[in-house]
C-alpha cells in the first residue's frame, strides 16, 4: 500500500497568520499618522492613490511619496521570524 502526497490548497497555519498580522500591526503603529493613513486607505481599503489623495486632502504626489516612504520604513522595520536557534559552547545548537 502506498500513500499519495496530498496538497491542500488554501490551508494555512493559523499561528503563522497571527504572527504575520502582529508584525503588520507593529509596522503600522511605527509609522506617523500621515503615512499610516495612506497605507491603510490604499492597501487595506483598496482605494486608488488618486482617491487616497482626495480623501486626505493632499496632492497626488504627496500621497505617492508618503506611500513610498511608509513602505520603505515598514520593510526596514519588519523582520520575519525565523529559527530561534543560537550557538552554545561546544558547537551545539539550542
Amino acid at each position: 500500500m502506498t500513500l499519495d502526497a496530498i496538497d491542500i490548497v488554501g490551508a494555512s497555519d493559523p499561528a503563522a497568520e497571527v504572527v504575520r498580522r502582529e508584525l503588520l500591526d507593529q509596522a503600522l503603529r511605527r509609522l506617523d499618522p500621515g503615512h499610516r493613513a495612506v497605507v491603510a486607505l490604499h492597501y487595506l481599503l483598496d482605494l486608488p492613490l488618486r482617491e487616497v489623495a482626495e480623501t486626505l486632502g493632499i496632492p497626488l504626489g504627496t500621497a505617492k511619496s508618503r506611500l513610498h516612504y511608509a513602505l520603505e520604513a515598514m520593510r526596514l522595520g519588519v523582520v520575519e521570524p525565523g529559527p530561534t536557534t543560537r550557538p552554545i559552547p561546544g558547537g551545539q545548537v539550542a
